[in-house]
């Protein structure tokens, strides 16, 4: 079971969504930026609110569902990160809570897993139409730079976990830990060159 959400998890959700879909919209925002001079002119100075209708007019120069296509691979990024993210916390903190906090064994895991959850996406909510005019943008900057940072950190730490602790039977192919150890370096070579080159750290 452990083996086949793993793979469900990797192929599915990182490759198959994460990956192509954020590649895909990559090419395009690159395009737009040829497209479209003020397109480029935006992304370069890191105006968001700007970039993203001068390269959705730049799409939809060339046709008409375009710069509608562009906004649904913005959108389907969006929920992938989000869903992610409020899941990878839930969880995290309903199991710790669980297992270290006094009392929490009183709760069922499932539920500490329910009020996390609602917990992070109510917050959430309010930040966004109750807190300050430029809280979501921090916010977005702040988890622009720990996404890749716990990512590549995360697939180091796997890989030294799955071949230190994990028994020889379920433990992977040598190959898939160079992908791990491979990954994991150029999100952390990616994020801090980001951040010293250009002072951003929005790579994504």
């Amino acid at each position: 079971a452990w083996r086949k959400w793993v793979t469900y998890d990797a192929v599915l959700l990182f490759l198959g969504i994460t990956m192509l879909v954020t590649i895909i919209f990559t090419v395009m925002a690159m395009n737009a930026a040829e497209l479209n001079p003020d397109a480029r002119a935006a992304l370069l100075e890191g105006d968001r609110d700007a970039a993203l209708p001068a390269m959705a007019s730049a799409f939809a120069q060339a046709a008409s569902y375009f710069d509608t296509l562009f906004f649904v691979f913005i959108a389907i990024v969006g929920w992938k990160a989000s869903v992610g993210l409020f899941d990878a916390f839930a969880r995290g903190q309903s199991d710790m809570s669980y297992y270290f906090l006094p009392g929490a064994k009183k709760f069922k895991m499932a539920q500490l897993y329910s009020m996390y959850l609602w917990g992070v996406l109510i917050f959430g909510i309010l930040i966004l139409n109750f807190g300050p005019a430029d809280g979501p943008t921090q916010i977005l900057d702040i988890l622009a730079f720990l996404s890749a940072f716990v990512m590549g950190a995360y697939c180091l730490v796997l890989a030294a976990v799955n071949n230190k602790n994990l028994p020889k039977k379920i433990r992977p192919h040598f190959l898939i830990t160079a992908v791990l150890i491979f990954g994991g370096l150029g999100y952390l070579t990616a994020i801090f060159y980001s951040v010293i080159r250009f002072g951003v750290s929005d790579i994504g």
